[in-house]
């Protein structure tokens, strides 16, 4: 052992020794003669660039323990022998690790403002300064080297970005700085920039990235973060792909992505954006908002992106913000299918823009003409084919304080609450809601009948052009009357409808009876005119309604025609039968409507003080 530790001792000193000689050789030996080996540096250049290289004018300096080599008027030509690219000053700081490697590593390359264009030709091949980058099945000598040094820096660049496959004009970045520290597989990448005055104030990129080669991207792995302060979004379509065609829109963006096995993974981006228009289709008109902020994130690594839209927060134009979005969107653009998750939205602010977005044109024009409002919570929509006119869809969501106004044989209706699921086929609906309000215009004079309760169910069904709607069962109570109401409503596209209605009364006040009467142009005008000037007051109790036919034919004076029943009991009755003629108070009686019959049979009255 002692003979091994005096050998080992002896090799130590020895290799000390030889690296002293070599160091002092160096710098007092070679360095100082550095010209003399031009054609040696010259060829080591032009191999590791595998361009011809000429360079202007080299000179050596020692820094610390490390040898410096300057490099001035560098100019390097392409493979037709024009120049390419042209270096006024790089700075070479010598690695001892060039030793081991048996070949030229630096420890810091340092390059000060180089004009250089980038350019990508129409079968997407990418130029630097005239040379081709190697490609995953081509030779990558260079860009691997510059991975092999440990630092590289680019100082008051200037570069020009021709994109020949896009066919868009030349991008000029200036006072471009960048920075590359690599380790054996991992690099760490920023860029600084300054684009053009009117698309932007600076542009920042950071990375952080695993890989090897650059000829073999499939393996390289990280993230990356890009930030954009002041800029115009549409003054960078030329050069750069959006979601939808971006009209105008200013603000601030940062973003980061993450690579996997050389794909992108995932984005996420912030938005600070004002005066956004932007088309979501071709056929569309543009969205319209004032401003815009929130955050996107997109995950691309499945078949079907996902979306996923936080904090959202949308101003119309000469509106208010709206409450923060959440929400998650999903497309498979092979299967053309996709889905819609949320799990709480204002639906009168979202309604605005309905107009511009890429929803079916018959659900575009159902909004713009019934002006829905209210909030849902846990909404889910999917569908089967393109997105604008789907051949299947389903739709399920909660909602509170909904409203939407009447249209056609839709009827309308305020601060409902409930759930809904629904699909191209029908849907249903239930309800629990407190202070809900109901509008049908071809049903009542006042059409608004409101309600301190209302709730059941309600579900419709398209056959062919024509729209049913079913009700299994509905609760309601308010001031005049409660109850219980089952049946069903069809609409062919003309008339007034069919309708199979029945209905439980447990009370009713005759005071506001005219609200609850159907249109004169359904039950005939002087029937109803009487009814409202004859029936004066009282309540009534077990109150059972029937009606059941073609809605232009009541009240159905042939039995073929249809069937319209009303039978009650009277109590506490005002009677003022006839014009003239002394009203009959205290009515108890049986109230009976045969369709264009009634018949009140009384039990007892007062009339005249008898």
């Amino acid at each position: 052992m002692l003979r091994l530790w005096r050998t080992l001792e002896a090799l130590a000193w020895a290799l000390f020794f030889a690296l002293a000689a070599a160091v002092l050789g160096l710098r007092y030996g070679l360095l100082p003669q550095i010209e003399r080996y031009r054609p040696q540096i010259v060829a080591a250049v032009a191999a590791t660039v595998g361009q011809p290289v000429k360079i202007g004018a080299i000179e050596a300096e020692w820094l610390g323990l490390r040898p410096q080599i300057n490099l001035t008027d560098v100019r390097i030509y392409d493979g037709e022998g024009r120049e390419a690219l042209v270096l006024p000053s790089v700075e070479n700081i010598l690695s001892w690790r060039s030793l081991v490697h048996g070949e030229l590593r630096l420890h810091a390359l340092r390059i000060e403002g180089p004009r250089l264009a980038v350019r990508r030709d129409a079968s997407g091949a990418l130029y630097v300064a005239g040379l081709k980058l190697a490609t995953a099945h081509e030779e990558s000598g260079f860009g691997d080297w510059l991975l092999g040094q440990n630092e590289v820096e680019v100082r008051d660049a200037k570069i020009e970005w021709r994109d020949e496959r896009r066919a868009a004009p030349p991008l000029e970045l200036a006072i471009v700085n960048l920075r590359l520290k690599n380790e054996p597989q991992r690099h760490s990448l920023g860029v600084l920039a300054r684009p053009p005055a009117a698309m932007g104030s600076a542009l920042e990129l950071r990375g952080e990235l695993d890989g090897v080669s650059t000829g073999d991207v499939q393996t390289w792995s990280g993230r990356l973060y890009a930030e954009l302060g002041y800029t115009d979004l549409a003054a960078w379509r030329p050069w750069i792909d959006y979601p939808a065609d971006v009209q105008r829109g200013q603000g601030a963006v940062r973003s980061w992505a993450t690579l996997a096995g050389g794909k992108l993974d995932e984005i996420h981006a912030d938005l600070a954006l004002s005066d956004v228009a932007a088309k979501l289709a071709p056929e569309l008109p543009a969205l319209e908002v004032a401003a815009m902020r929130g955050r996107l994130e997109l995950h691309a690594a499945s078949a079907a992106p996902v979306l996923d839209v936080r904090r959202l927060v949308l101003t119309p134009p000469g509106g208010e913000p709206m409450q923060p979005v959440d929400f998650q969107l999903s497309l498979n653009a092979a299967a053309e299918s996709g889905q819609i998750a949320a799990k709480a939205l204002e639906v009168a602010p979202l309604a605005r823009f309905a107009e511009a977005l890429p929803l079916p044109a018959e659900m575009r024009r159902f909004a713009l003409e019934t002006q829905p409002r209210g909030k849902l919570a846990d909404l889910r929509y999917e569908w089967q084919g393109p997105l604008a006119a789907p051949a299947q869809y389903t739709v399920r969501a909660a909602f509170s304080e909904l409203g939407l106004t009447a249209r056609e044989a839709i009827p309308g209706f305020a601060r409902l609450a409930g759930s809904v699921e629904a699909s191209e086929r029908g849907g249903r609906v239930e309800l629990n809601a407190h202070g809900a309000q109901l509008e049908l215009p071809r049903v009542f004079v006042e059409p608004r009948l409101a309600f301190d309760a209302l709730s059941g169910q309600l579900a419709w069904r398209r056959e062919g052009d024509a729209w049913v709607v079913e009700v299994p069962s509905l609760n309601f109570a308010n001031a005049d009357l409660s109850g219980n109401v089952f049946g069903s409503y069809a609409y062919r596209g003309e008339g007034p409808g069919e309708l199979d209605l029945s209905a439980l009364f447990n009370r009713a006040d005759a005071k506001h009876l005219a609200h609850y009467l159907p249109l004169g142009a359904l039950m005939g005008e002087k029937a109803r005119e009487w009814l409202i000037k004859a029936i004066v007051g009282g309540q009534a109790s077990e109150v059972q309604f029937r009606l059941k036919g073609d809605l232009r034919e009541f009240p159905f004076a042939e039995a073929q025609q249809g069937e319209f029943s009303v039978t009650a009991n009277l109590h506490n009755g005002e009677l003022a039968y006839a014009e003239g003629w002394p009203r009959i108070h205290d009515i108890e009686a049986a109230l009976a409507f045969d369709r264009d019959r009634m018949e009140i049979t009384g039990r007892s009255g007062r009339v005249l003080g008898a």
